[in-house]
Parts: structure tokens; C-alpha cells; sequence
């Protein structure tokens, strides 16, 4: 996709439960909304984790996709077989 096709293009920031601040783009194109999330450290020990995700319609859900993503990255022990249902 051509970046000037985008409806609109919104950025939020918001400290999750873990502490960890999440920078999460939103863009809508006309076709399917994009989600970017991040989690870029400021102090030791620095991680930069980005995951992203699409969804023809919602934005919830592409939301929703992008989070687990990440989180299956920064968070590793909540996704092992003794902690999925």
C-alpha cells in the first residue's frame, strides 16, 4: 500500500500491566485497518519489540492481533503450554 492512501493515522501511548509503556499506531486505509505496536525501553534492560497486524474491517480486532503478537514476544512465559488454556 501506498502510505498517502490512508484514511486517518492516529498514535496512542498507555503503561500496560506489566509496566512497560506501548506506543500503538493506528492506521485506517480503505480497505483494512493496520495496527503497529511497540515496546522500546529507555532504560537498561533495553528492549525494542514491534509487532503488526491487519484486519479487513475492525480496528478492535487488528488491535487485539498486534497485542498477542507482541506480547508472545516481550512476555514469552505467559504463552507456555502450562499457561494456555
Amino acid at each position: 500500500m501506498i502510505t498517502s492512501d490512508y484514511l486517518s493515522w492516529d498514535v496512542i501511548q498507555f503503561i500496560n500491566e506489566y509496566s512497560d509503556e506501548i506506543e500503538m499506531d493506528i492506521i485506517q486505509y480503505p480497505h483494512e485497518y493496520q495496527i503497529t505496536v511497540n515496546i522500546c525501553d529507555e532504560q537498561p534492560p533495553y528492549r525494542d519489540i514491534t509487532a503488526t497486524a491487519i484486519h479487513p474491517r475492525s480496528k478492535k480486532q487488528a488491535a487485539k492481533k498486534a497485542m498477542i503478537l507482541l506480547y508472545k514476544q516481550a512476555y514469552p512465559e505467559l504463552f507456555t503450554e502450562t499457561n494456555v488454556k
